[in-house]
């Protein structure tokens, strides 16, 4: 049971990285419309860069929780 503690507290850890993530993406989104209409061309450029580089972090963690929860559950009905 010790093992399978520590994945799931494994898997929390990945979730709350998720969260974060997921509320950055949100947040340079809104900061890029907003410099979009205020016509900041230069800094919504920016912001889009670091847009995509959040949303292939996301991606990429999001891929490591699933299969480690896939994991998790394997090892729960072992």
């Amino acid at each position: 049971m010790n093992g399978f503690k520590r994945r799931v507290l494994d898997q929390m850890e990945i979730a709350e990285e998720l969260l974060w993530l997921h509320a950055e993406v949100e947040k340079k989104k809104k900061m890029q419309s907003l410099m979009q209409t205020l016509a900041i061309s230069e800094s919504a450029e920016q912001l889009a860069l670091q847009l995509e580089e959040l949303q292939e972090r996301l991606k990429s963690v999001q891929e490591q929780f699933d299969q480690q929860m896939t994991d998790v559950i394997a090892a729960f009905h072992a």
